[in-house]
């Protein structure tokens, strides 16, 4: 009976998320979803193709865990030797067990360099779609007094809710980066989300989804001809809810070829927001390898939940496949002209 009573109580909290302003969903290796981080990245990458996947599992140790799929793939044209790109993602979502969410978005980007500047702009159209099985839970209703249990079988007498939403949503976004000295570059990225301002509602009401930003920059540092550094910051914000997630990763170069450079890497990461105390601290470790990159992510939980879970946060896993590029970059003549 109080397993029951805990169904009631996360269903009452979906439904009512028309009164509050939640976050989208996020990824701690952010930069390994590239497509989801900001529709410029779209392309923004040395090869002719790549495809890539990150799943995310937050809080397994309380009931109703939170897990994420993500897959997408973009490619490279260069339409009268300009670059140009396209490319497609999907999410499937699934939080405290019921509430399903999956996104599909279709993003294309343009690459320009001018004065020594990569510009990078990209535009996100997709569909999102919402649905909540009430099946899977029981209603104050539905006690039954003879048993002294709950039994979804009996009438829940809700109404004016919906079990399904769907909806047309928009992206766009924009990334500056520059190679500043022989050791540093630099890159940073505005993307703006739900500029349509959809309504997305269980309920009967006209709820909106506020347009949500994110700034993102990184800095990264050659060391050496082994070692490099990334520092990287990313702040993501919807009206009163803020995520903000800074981190430090450190490269060592195991081997390079002309197409390919072979690097382990590990990186230490936190996460809080404007008003409100540190989220949790993260720890990320990988390689890259001809053409693969894998990284995993564990997120040490420090808030106040830390009681429930234990300081148990998320794992996640990122793979990236990047083709090799085969479109001539530079032109030189081997020899002298007379």
């Amino acid at each position: 009976m109080i397993k029951k009573s805990k169904n009631s109580i996360l269903l009452a909290i979906f439904l009512s998320c028309s009164g509050l302003f939640a976050q989208d969903i996020h990824f701690t290796q952010y930069y390994f979803s590239p497509l989801s981080l900001n529709p410029a990245h779209t392309g923004n990458y040395n090869g002719d193709y790549r495809g890539m996947v990150n799943y995310r599992s937050q809080w397994k140790e309380i009931d109703k865990a939170y897990k994420t799929i993500s897959a997408g793939a973009d490619m490279n044209f260069y339409p009268l030797n300009q670059k140009v790109a396209g490319g497609l993602y999907f999410i499937n979502d699934k939080s405290g067990g019921n509430l399903v969410q999956n996104k599909i978005f279709v993003s294309v980007a343009a690459h320009k360099k001018i004065a020594g500047f990569n510009l990078n702009l990209g535009i996100q159209p997709g569909i999102v779609m919402k649905s909540i099985d009430f099946n899977s839970h029981t209603f104050p209703n539905q006690l039954n007094w003879n048993s002294g249990y709950f039994d979804n079988a009996l009438p829940n007498s809700e109404t004016g809710v919906q079990q399904k939403m769907n909806y047309f949503d928009l992206n766009a976004g924009l990334v500056v980066s520059r190679q500043l000295t022989s050791k540093i570059e630099a890159e940073v990225g505005a993307a703006f989300f739900h500029l349509t301002k959809p309504r997305e509602t269980f309920l009967s009401n006209d709820n909106t989804l506020p347009i949500r930003q994110l700034y993102n920059a990184e800095v990264r540092y050659t060391l050496n001809t082994k070692i490099g550094l990334k520092a990287h910051t990313m702040i993501d914000a919807t009206s009163k809810a803020s995520d903000w997630v800074t981190g430090l990763t450190a490269e060592y170069t195991l081997s390079k070829t002309p197409f390919f450079t072979n690097t382990v890497f590990a990186g230490f990461m936190w996460r809080d927001g404007f008003k409100r105390i540190t989220d949790a601290s993260m720890f990320t470790v990988g390689f890259k390898y001809l053409n693969y990159t894998f990284g995993f992510s564990y997120d040490v939980n420090v808030s106040k939940l830390k009681t429930a879970t234990e300081y148990k946060g998320a794992t996640e896993f990122a793979l990236i496949y990047t083709a090799k590029n085969t479109h001539l970059l530079k032109k030189l003549i081997p020899c002298d002209r007379y």
